[in-house]
């Protein structure tokens, strides 16, 4: 059985795409479905009728145009009118388990852009009365901030109750001020700041590959009421949010694990700095891109530069995507390099809810969870940042850190927050401090263009990608790389490409500077 939600009578309109939903577009055409569709269930009152879900669903979508749009050549189609299914499902068992299952089949089918509204919903009810809501939508549509404000917005009128009689800005109103001469004029800023940090960061912080289509990574829950008492100490001393201390934080542990002078992070931003986006409803948040110098004496002189690194990275996290990959693309040609988003932070604080847990009693409570979807080597979600708990969840590829090893990191980390409310760390006493060990590399490591590489794995990159040859590479004075071939005669340019191609599976190696080839025999 279905219901049928129907709009009619509103402006049909045609317009380009945000930026955010042609970056989230190019992933949620090539990624698996599971990570690129949100799913969420909520709970129906009891007075809750269907011809209220119903309802709802329709003055939602009469609100919203993002939820009632379909993908146009080079742009999206916002309807006039239309309608949408939702599933209805008896079951007398249990509702929530069903719910799941209802909502898992419509997460793992990909949404096709052109032709289907960006939501899928369905009701799940027992003895014929509505008791969950299932509803899925993809990362065309909302980022995690505007899927919480349609839902709750959803439960608002599912209630009755009153909203703001204009709706926020619509997508099309925002693509068509991201043409403006300002906007392209900050679009050619981002696009300098995402060069000129990434030219001067390692291309990945673990010089290990990772999966980035089926990544299943467990995940640690960190607790402490001392480090969030901690933090607002160090948030008067320093003059620094408690995000960037955080931040700063969760820098310092990574460069002292991974042996790197820099750290490159990858932070989300809600990008709803100004007050007509706040309840947008599409994917604003894109990639901040912070990179900060770690050879500083003290955490507090940290701090001032991951505030830094982080204001600049906030500025330029608005971006054309196909411009922006196409910039990365062109560097990692120049340097033999490819960037690799392994270390994630993402602060959603401000999104917390009250749990009611009782308060943490240790100065770090570690549970497991069980592991989800995210590629990446290492991530760190801010899930809960007040006066009374700091709530972290740190999503670990065991390839970077084993499990006993990403429990002393998550106690280094909290331990350093600790220590940062009291006084001014000295840096030089950090691996004391925290017990965080800093990983092996040994005579078959050298770092050439900023990142740690194994001439052995160039080699192999070498020989892989040009078969029938024989390499053997040779580090110079300058750290920089000279491969000798035998077996190939190709030019430079098309050693570089076909090295280029392989350096996804192979974090530990680039594409040698140079290449030196047997010369030709004479005609």
């Amino acid at each position: 059985m279905t219901l049928t939600a129907r709009f009619a009578g509103l402006q049909d309109r045609h317009g380009p795409l945000t930026m955010g939903q042609a970056n989230m577009a190019r992933c949620v055409r090539r990624d698996p479905p599971e990570h690129m569709n949100f799913l969420a269930i909520k709970w129906l009152p009891r007075r809750a009728t269907r011809d209220d879900v119903v309802r709802a669903t329709e003055l939602l979508l009469a609100r919203h145009e993002g939820l009632r749009t379909t993908w146009e050549e080079r742009g999206q189609h916002a309807h006039g009118s239309g309608e949408l299914a939702i599933a209805v499902h008896e079951t007398d068992g249990s509702p929530a388990d069903l719910a799941q299952q209802a909502g898992e089949r419509l997460r793992a089918e990909r949404f096709d852009l052109e032709g289907e509204f960006p939501l899928r919903m369905a009701l799940v009810c027992r003895q014929g009365a509505p008791r969950l809501a299932v509803f899925v939508l993809p990362h065309t549509a909302v980022d995690a901030i505007s899927l919480a404000q349609v839902l709750q917005e959803w439960e608002r009128l599912l209630l009755g109750a009153e909203i703001p009689a204009k709706p926020p800005v619509q997508p099309i109103d925002l693509a068509e001020q991201e043409h403006t001469p300002e906007s392209r004029k900050r679009a050619d800023a981002t696009i300098r700041h995402w060069r000129e940090g990434l030219g001067r960061a390692p291309q990945t912080m673990f010089p290990i590959a990772f999966d980035t289509e089926h990544a299943l990574l467990p995940r640690l829950r960190v607790r402490s009421a001392t480090a969030a008492a901690a933090l607002e100490r160090a948030t008067r001393r320093t003059g620094a949010s408690r995000s960037i201390i955080v931040m700063a934080a969760f820098g310092a542990l990574l460069g002292l694990r991974t042996g790197q002078p820099a750290c490159l992070l990858a932070s989300l931003s809600s990008n709803r700095t100004r007050p007509a986006l706040r309840g947008h409803i599409g994917p604003l948040a894109q990639d901040a891109l912070i990179v900060a110098d770690l050879r500083a004496a003290t955490f507090d002189e940290l701090v001032r530069r991951f505030r830094v690194a982080a204001l600049s990275g906030y500025q330029h996290s608005r971006f054309d995507s196909d411009r922006l990959w196409n910039t990365i693309d062109t560097l990692d040609e120049e340097r033999g390099t490819r960037y690799a988003r392994d270390c994630v932070y993402n602060d959603m604080s401000l999104q917390a809810a009250s749990t009611g847990e009782p308060p943490p009693e240790q100065e770090a409570e570690l549970d497991w969870l069980e592991p989800a979807s995210l590629p990446a080597n290492l991530s760190l979600w801010v899930n809960r940042l007040d006066e009374s708990e700091l709530e972290l969840l740190l999503w670990v590829s065991p390839r970077a850190l084993a499990r006993a090893e990403a429990e002393r990191f998550s106690r280094g980390l909290i331990r350093l927050l600790v220590e940062a409310g009291e006084h001014i760390v000295d840096l030089a006493d950090l691996r004391k401090l925290t017990d965080v060990t800093p990983a092996a590399y040994g005579p078959g490591w050298v770092r050439s263009e900023g990142s740690w590489v194994r001439p052995a794995a160039v080699r192999e990159l070498v020989e892989s990608a040009v078969p029938g040859c024989r390499a053997r590479v040779v580090v110079n004075d300058d750290t920089t790389l000279t491969c000798h071939l035998t077996g190939t005669d190709l030019a430079q340019e098309e050693l570089r490409r076909l090295c280029r191609s392989g350096l996804a599976a192979r974090a530990d190696a680039i594409v040698p500077h140079t290449f030196v080839t047997p010369a030709p025999p004479p005609r």
